[in-house]
């Protein structure tokens, strides 16, 4: 073998050796983030970006991911944001794309059904005589798999007043978070339970769950029976805006609310969503107090399951 030809094999096995660390290094990101061990940022410079991107939603497959993204500074009260979509193939993320009826209005905090054929999400999109403000909005899939045309859901659920975050359990239950007058505080979390194919009137989850301060953001497991969510000023905080933070169901009773405290930040720490069997928390965090943007991350779920639903305590 010539010189050349040894400088040739020695420049690729070095290379190649260095795509196997890259390639193991991520493996073994993925595999602690899964055990709980490390916070994951979620598709850097793709889907996490310079820009504002949060509330991730997954297909039950994992390979459609749903989510919003703004070009303003976040925190701004004139920002406007979409709703964007990405396909897993061959194990990479495809270049996000804003949605069929998307773009137009201020949309954001998308839910994906289980079914995959029902995205909730947020709009101040005008329809008729109604007031404008952020309300909750659901698209269905067609035969084609196409998204059709939104349509505003019905007062109560909608107020006059702002309603954020949608999303669903197994059954089909609605929970969201609203800001209207009748609540404990700022923002308070509601449920809707879902009978022949019917929403019932909103009902607050409660003063173990609201407070006289501001809850927000949540999540809920497909047994309804963990509840994570997004609080502002209490005294637990971590971040003088929002806090995550963990509850769960035993009867018709949820634990006292108790903050996450391996991922809080000084920043906002919101939109939680649980995926892959429960095993999986995605959450979007902007890290720090003074940041301009906010970034969608991932970690696992189990080890802080069990840490805090050892110590729930609920209300005597």
């Amino acid at each position: 073998m010539t010189a050349a030809n040894q400088r040739k094999m020695t420049n690729f096995f070095s290379k190649f050796s260095v795509f196997l660390i890259l390639l193991l290094h991520g493996y073994q990101l993925f595999s602690q983030a899964k055990k709980g061990g490390q916070v994951v940022l979620f598709e850097p410079k793709n889907i996490s970006t310079d820009a504002v991107e949060f509330c991730a939603t997954f297909s039950l497959s994992g390979k459609e991911v749903y989510f919003a993204r703004s070009n303003q500074k976040w925190g701004s009260t004139t920002s406007k944001s979409a709703i964007f979509k990405s396909i897993k193939k061959n194990g990479e993320w495809s270049t996000p794309e804003v949605l069929s009826f998307s773009g137009q209005f201020d949309d954001s905090d998308p839910h994906l059904t289980k079914d995959g054929n029902t995205l909730y999400f947020v709009s101040n999109r005008p329809d008729g005589d109604h007031p404008v403000s952020a309300d909750i909005w659901k698209v269905e899939k067609n035969t084609r798999g196409n998204w059709g045309n939104p349509m505003r859901l019905e007062t109560p659920i909608n107020s006059t007043s702002h309603e954020y975050s949608p999303c669903t359990d197994a059954k089909g239950n609605l929970y969201f978070a609203s800001n209207r007058p009748e609540g404990f505080g700022q923002g308070d979390l509601y449920r809707c339970e879902i009978k022949n194919g019917v929403f019932s009137p909103p009902i607050n989850l409660g003063s173990t769950i609201n407070s006289d301060k501001g809850e927000w953001n949540l999540e809920v497991n497909g047994l309804g029976n963990i509840l994570l969510f997004e609080a502002s000023e209490r005294k637990e905080n971590s971040s003088s805006y929002g806090d995550l933070y963990i509850s769960f169901k035993e009867g018709e009773q949820w634990s006292i609310p108790q903050n996450i405290k391996e991922l809080n930040t000084t920043g906002s720490d919101l939109y939680p969503k649980l995926i892959d069997r429960d095993n999986t928390l995605f959450f979007t965090s902007s890290d720090s107090l003074k940041s301009p943007t906010t970034n969608i991350y991932f970690v696992g779920f189990q080890s802080i399951f069990n840490t805090y639903k050892d110590k729930a305590k609920f209300p005597e």
